[in-house]
């Protein structure tokens, strides 16, 4: 936008709490001595640099070193098993990784499997085998500037995993986006109504697509970031009271916590500074849609897109309750086909097809030419998912490909089943997959967690369900478990579906039901 720089004692970033402020100009003081030590450190023959660690001011502070010297980025997902990490970290040709100390035991356990990385670095103090991000400060006096380089970057995240190793979606350095397509994102996104000085909440963990891209936008928009490091509602809410924050990034389980605290308590929080609130990762159910209209106002977006797309569509907030199952029209730049089983085009509305989409795709999968050729069609891409558009443009989605229950030769999507039992008010979560049947090839299997001191029948829900959805998509009555503990998810609020059905299989295999204290059908 060319923005002209920021007064140097403009809060760049600090914890949710208000420890670790730091301002826009002891930020680029330090991302340019970090830097320039670093460098010294290093041959000149870098490649990429990871950064293994929870939200802080210390991670985005080490991105920027990254950016600074040109090295491609790739942000892990500190979820993972030492195994796993190893595995990225080798695989993405990391040089330097940083990390958080609370982890110091994991990058222990990885450094026989990752001869490659050639400094590690431990961002929030002193510990064994690595130099400390402090220490490599004192190295280089203020004003040092990092040495000229002709590495152009990139980004490799890391996306699954729950069904093999990792893919690493590649964005080289030099893939750019024009600043007039750039600056219709920012408007389409909702990010223009947070100026002239967007204030955001980075809740969400930092290594997903989304919120590297509102880092991504609020680092050229000069924005003051505020940080949590695990999520908490209560927290959220409070952080967004005592730094003004006008606009944040939450996949749809985190917003549903948002409503889950108590309206009495809610009402203590002053949170009128919020203009723009996004939702993505998953669907986003009805009424957590309608819950947040009503707290923030007319403030919330719906985002589709994915680490290898971009976000291909927007829903804004003056349609997001009048088409609730949508997830809005195509983003500017981008295009979208539908293609059949046979890879022929879908044209007729209602009709659901694979997602193919062109616009900001990955250059690849790092590695992988052959997942790079499965995924492409011409110039466009697909992650597998399944949907269709209206008479009026508007995208809906069906659901993932690998996700569809095929029962009897009838096409099920669990998130149609998902969003209206979603709808009930004592459902807190569900999933929605296939389980094998010996007469119909799968059938459907729906696992429920209720809200605290919820009750609930497997035959009262499914009563409740009749004229809201065809009875054919529906589970039966045995095939409807209860369930106490929360379900897999990763943070991007992804159901991490294949290992709670893994679970309710070995649960079944053994005659037994599934755990939780709330009326419950055996499986």
């Amino acid at each position: 936008m060319g923005l002209p720089p920021p007064p140097p004692d403009r809060l760049f970033a600090v914890m949710a709490d208000g420890s670790g402020a730091l301002t826009w100009g002891d930020f680029a003081d330090r991302r340019d001595r970090i830097a320039c030590a670093l460098a010294k450190r290093l041959p000149d023959k870098v490649v990429s640099g990871c950064v293994y660690g929870k939200n802080s001011v210390e991670w985005v502070l080490c991105h920027q070193v990254c950016q600074t010297l040109g090295l491609r980025f790739s942000p892990i997902n500190w979820h993972l098993a030492a195994g796993e990490i190893a595995y990225i970290v080798d695989d993405c040709d990391a040089d330097v990784i940083f990390f958080s100390s609370e982890y110091a035991s994991s990058v222990a356990a990885m450094r026989s499997q990752t001869p490659k990385v050639k400094a590690f670095v431990c961002m929030d103090g002193p510990c064994d085998g690595a130099v400390s991000l402090e220490a490599l400060l004192q190295e280089a006096p203020p004003g040092s500037r990092p040495p000229e380089h002709n590495r152009q970057g990139g980004l490799v995240g890391y996306t699954g995993g729950t069904t093999g190793k990792p893919k690493g979606a590649l964005r080289e350095g030099k893939q750019q986006m024009p600043p007039e397509r750039r600056m219709k994102m920012l408007e389409e996104w909702g990010i223009l109504r947070m100026m002239p000085h967007p204030v955001i909440l980075m809740s969400a963990p930092n290594y997903h697509a989304v919120p590297m891209a509102w880092l991504g936008f609020g680092l050229n928009l000069y924005a003051t970031f505020v940080f949590m490091p695990r999520f908490d509602a209560a927290q959220a809410l409070a952080a967004v009271e005592r730094h003004k924050v006008n606009g944040f990034y939450m996949p749809p389980i985190l917003l549903k916590r948002l409503l889950q605290v108590s309206e009495e308590e809610r009402a203590r929080f002053e949170v009128s500074s919020v203009k723009t609130v996004m939702s993505g990762g998953a669907a986003c159910p009805s009424n957590v849609k309608e819950g947040i209209m009503k707290y923030f106002g007319p403030v919330l977006f719906e985002l589709y897109g994915a680490s290898e797309l971009g976000g291909v569509a927007i829903m804004p907030p003056e349609e997001i309750l009048k088409r609730p199952l949508s997830c809005g029209k195509i983003a500017s730049g981008f295009d979208v086909v539908l293609l059949d089983e046979q890879k022929q085009r879908i044209d007729k509305p209602g009709v659901a097809g694979e997602i193919y989409a062109k616009g900001f795709n990955i250059d690849r999968y790092h590695k992988l030419e052959d997942k790079t050729d499965e995924a492409r069609y011409g110039d466009y891409f697909s992650v597998g998912a399944v949907g269709y558009f209206d008479e009026d443009g508007f995208l809906y989605i069906s659901d993932r490909k690998i996700d569809m229950v095929v029962s009897g030769g009838v096409n099920i999507y669990p998130a149609q089943v998902e969003e209206v039992f979603h709808q009930h008010p004592s459902v807190e979560d569900v999933a929605v997959f296939g389980v094998p049947d010996d007469e119909y090839g799968e059938r459907v299997h729906a696992a429920l967690k209720l809200v605290p001191g919820g009750q609930l029948t497997a035959k009262e829900l499914l009563d409740w369900c009749d004229g809201r959805i065809g009875r054919f998509q529906l589970p039966r009555e045995a095939n409807v478990s209860f369930h106490s503990e929360d379900f897999p998810r990763s943070e991007a609020g992804k159901l991490r579906k294949k290992a709670l059905r893994e679970t309710i299989l070995k649960l079944k295999g053994r005659g037994g039901a599934a755990a939780g204290g709330q009326p419950r059908s055996r499986l």
